[in-house]
């Protein structure tokens, strides 16, 4: 078919299709009509039908090396390249491999985008959010939390219109252009050595308002005492949802002219690597906003004109992550902030959190059962919103509250009030950085060595290189794909891989459940990756490198951890490591001939002369064996012997002129002896044998 012919796919995408099929069809026909097992012969009978097929067998194997490349770096498969038919038939299997993934990966997404898997709540096309409340369970038994969920929730950030970017090795761009209420300019403090760091790669822009907040002018009105301003009744009061340009400029003109404000944010983190903020709420004396930051997200840098306001107090409580958020999705930056979880700390309160505080000053029990619900749900119930309205409605009541103790406790220098004011500050100066990633030493935010420490589960060599790898390949995939590692894999699933270690794509997805759908998709990379990092491990066992004693050793003194009855249990998984000397034939063989010869000597120690070379401890062995055998006696049980008393040996033995006299017979009755006197030398038996009785069966 001629290119002319071809149908255009981006305009008429069934013709090309079909156009495609049938090519494929008569090219398929047009090889089935050569015999394979003939073509030799048809090859030796025409020399141009020869080169002919070479160069059709070269572009289809080019073609095909081609197409198998692009697929293996979709599917995260290696497969080398074939050179020629050996090739093909040797590692047809890797080829196999990486088409089923990459056919997996496409039936997956097919039944997103038809709405045929109900189970995964990212849906490719736009459906109206399903919202299911879901309860859980207390450690009492009692149903006390509770958060919304919602499926076919279309991802946020596909439009946003900053591209999320989640690499460790490019720093954090800041987003602030403009700079309101400035000191100093924007480029304060710039330099190209301070933008470098030792391994050349550059460090993110300083804090913008960092001279501006260490040359804060506190307002007086700060420091004065007076009545706190009552708030205005929650029920009878409802926010101003705001998400649009309207809307937004006709909250920042009611905010003109206020001098404090309340704050607070709503933050997702489960869809998302770094996390997205989806909701603002902001509170004056007399009005509450709900801002849609999700829609207003490349628009909130105009908030600058109020935050970054030395003049207008910004109330929060517990501002630690809400510094970092508003600096890294809208690039908003706090000037004056008063955060009333340090004046707790600082007027020693039993209790720290908003809900004491909305307690203690309000009368008002916070319900914070839907914390934990999922903010990116548009439109939202409206118990959601009452939820994050009352976290600021409240905030400036209970500031004016805890200024004024601080204010009376404090001296003449209002000492108390200014430690608070200096904490927020230095809060306030908290800058944003993107996690980092070791795969060597584990350290980070992130890093393999923190959940290592956390979980505690003892692993040998090679399946502490699996747990490395899948860390690693966990990692990435999130940054890449702008997920959470435990949305990726959880942390459970990851310890069953390395604990079974499976190296086929079956065993990966059966460790797994229910299987995510990212492990799902790249079932077959995880297996070939956890069979590479099994080899790795075994080699650095072999060279005698071994690590992973030494790295959970290191782990868990760098922060000790309670043990628990779960962590007991975890460990009582120990898998013993083996090593590999032990199937190493030529070095048994040595060793049962060393302990061989050392068994088989010509002569004992103790009863012989052993004609090895000895030590000097065999030597004293042999002279302590001498003394012992010169003591030996040897005593047999005879009937006929008495019991009588000897000389010594030189007395009995007779002298060899004596040795021939008669000696005259003498009847015992005429006898007469006298008792010899006992000499150093004699010998006496003390004992006799005793008579041998009947049931005694020695020979």
């Amino acid at each position: 078919m001629a290119s002319a012919d071809i149908p255009d796919p981006a305009t008429n995408f069934k013709a090309y299709q079909a156009s495609l099929f049938k090519a494929l069809v008569s090219a398929t026909s047009a090889a089935n009509a050569l015999p394979p097992n003939d073509l030799g012969f048809y090859r030796s009978l025409d020399r141009d039908f020869a080169k002919n097929l070479d160069s059709a067998g070269s572009r289809v194997l080019d073609l095909s090396n081609r197409l198998l490349q692009q697929a293996s770096n979709d599917t995260g498969i290696v497969a080398s390249k074939y050179e020629d038919i050996d090739d093909v038939v040797d590692r047809y299997g890797s080829a196999v491999d990486v088409m089923d993934s990459l056919l997996e990966k496409a039936d997956i997404w097919l039944d997103e985008y038809l709405g045929r898997n109900k189970k995964n709540d990212d849906s490719v096309k736009q459906k109206a959010p399903e919202v299911a409340q879901i309860s859980a369970k207390s450690n009492s038994g009692k149903l006390e939390y509770k958060y919304l969920h919602a499926s076919n929730v279309v991802r946020p950030q596909l439009k946003f219109k900053d591209r999320v970017d989640n690499l460790s090795s490019t720093p954090f761009q800041r987003k602030i252009v403009v700079k309101p209420h400035a000191m100093v300019p924007l480029d304060h403090g710039l330099s190209a050595d301070a933008m470098e760091t030792e391994d050349g790669i550059p460090r993110s822009l300083p804090h913008p308002y960092e001279y501006e907040i260490h040359h804060i002018t506190y307002p007086e009105h700060m420091f004065e005492k007076r009545e706190p301003q009552q708030y205005l009744p929650f029920d009878s009061t409802s926010a101003t949802w705001v998400d649009n340009d309207e809307s937004l400029q006709a909250m920042m003109d009611h905010l003109r002219g206020y001098r404090e404000l309340a704050i607070d944010l709503e933050h997702h983190n489960y869809r998302s690597y770094q996390g997205f903020t989806c909701l603002m709420q902001l509170s004056t004396r007399d009005e509450d906003f709900i801002i849609d930051t999700l829609e207003l997200r490349d628009r909130l840098w105009q908030l600058n004109d109020f935050f970054a306001d030395p003049t207008i107090v910004k109330v929060l409580h517990g501002a630690e992550s809400d510094i970092i958020w508003l600096q890294r999705d809208f690039g908003l930056y706090i000037v004056n902030l008063f955060d009333t979880y340090f004046a707790t700390k600082v007027l020693e309160f039993p209790h720290h959190s908003l809900a004491y505080l909305l307690q203690k000053y309000c009368n008002f029990i916070a319900d914070k059962k839907y914390q934990l619900a999922d903010w990116r749900i548009r439109p939202l119930p409206q118990e959601m919103l009452d939820y994050a309205r009352a976290d600021t409605h409240y905030l400036l009541y209970i500031y004016d509250c805890v200024r004024d103790e601080l204010l009376e406790k404090s001296g003449a220098n209002e000492n108390l009030l200014r430690s608070v004011l200096q904490r927020s500050a230095e809060l306030a100066l908290t800058k944003h950085e993107k996690p980092t990633y070791d795969v060597e030493t584990g350290l980070g935010p992130g890093g393999w060595s923190g959940l290592l420490r956390k979980w505690n589960n003892p692993m040998n060599e090679q399946q502490f290189a699996v747990f490395k790898a899948l860390h690693h390949w966990r990692d990435h995939v999130a940054r890449e794909e702008d997920e959470s590692t435990r949305y990726i894999l959880p942390n459970h699933m990851l310890f069953a891989l390395v604990e079974r270690m499976p190296t086929e794509s079956a065993g990966v997805i059966g460790c797994c459940n229910p299987c995510p759908p990212t492990v799902r998709m790249n079932a077959q990379a995880v297996a070939l990756l956890i069979q590479r990092a099994r080899m790795d491990g075994l080699r650095s066992l072999e060279e005698g490198k071994s690590k992973a004693n030494q790295a959970i050793t290191d782990a868990a003194a760098a922060k000790p951890e309670v043990t628990t009855v779960s962590s007991a249990r975890k460990q009582a998984k120990v898998v013993q490591k083996v090593d590999p000397a032990t199937f190493d034939l030529e070095k048994v063989n040595q060793q049962r001939q060393a302990t061989a010869a050392t068994l088989t000597k010509p002569m004992s120690v103790l009863f012989g002369t052993d004609t090895s070379s000895s030590s000097a401890s065999e030597e004293t062995a042999k002279q302590l064996a001498e003394e012992i055998r010169s003591t030996i006696k040897l005593i047999l049980p005879i009937d006929t012997l008495k019991i009588k008393r000897v000389k010594s040996v030189a007395d009995i033995t007779p002298a060899a002129e004596e040795a021939s006299a008669e000696h005259v017979y003498v009847p015992a009755q005429e006898r007469v002896t006298t008792p010899a006197k006992r000499k150093e030398n004699d010998v006496i038996v003390v004992g006799h044998f005793p008579k041998r009785s009947k049931n005694d069966k020695r020979s």
